[in-house]
């Protein structure tokens, strides 16, 4: 199919010569440094943690089984996630993080379908978290963990949209 001479690191296509760290692009805010990257996983267990929380109040408010099921699997992706996570950060630094502490339930006077509007988009906002994440990782391991986690978050978005849509 391609000629014997393709190359995926000419420099029409510019991966090769690719700087992460110029200027310009870590200005932009959409690229970050290896360094920034391992600051946001820390951040991130923390958040995880807070959503499991949080997830586990709009449990208690689902009307029905078949919508506390879907949360619940949200839930159960943050847990995951969080060890995910914590993993990673060991693997960069060689640092456990410390479990984390009893994380204080916010209290919200919101009602179920806010909470729903209220967890869709910080499940967007996580999206683009670890799409900053992922554009820092070196390929392997981490890269596809990374990718894994950024996909259950969309997959959580569209459930949470779901739920809305045949909220009451």
């Amino acid at each position: 199919m391609y000629s014997n001479s393709y190359n995926m690191f000419y420099p029409f296509y510019d991966f090769y010569h690719y700087d992460r760290g110029s200027k310009e692009k870590l200005e932009s805010g959409e690229v970050i440094t290896l360094k920034d990257a391992i600051s946001l996983i820390k951040k991130s267990v923390e958040d995880e943690k807070e959503d499991e929380v949080f997830y586990n109040s709009i449990i208690a408010q689902a009307p029905t089984e078949k919508e506390k099921n879907i949360i619940r699997s949200i839930r159960d992706d943050e847990i995951k996630h969080n060890q995910i996570l914590r993993n990673l950060y060991y693997e960069f630094t060689g640092e456990r993080l410390p479990l984390s502490q009893q994380v204080q339930q916010t209290s919200t006077n919101m009602d179920y379908k806010a909470n729903l509007e209220r967890a869709l988009f910080g499940e967007l906002d996580a999206v683009s978290k670890y799409r900053k994440i992922l554009g820092a990782m070196p390929s392997g391991n981490a890269y596809t963990l990374l990718m894994a986690i950024m996909t259950d978050e969309i997959r959580h978005a569209i459930k949470y949209n779901f739920l809305i849509q045949n909220s009451r």
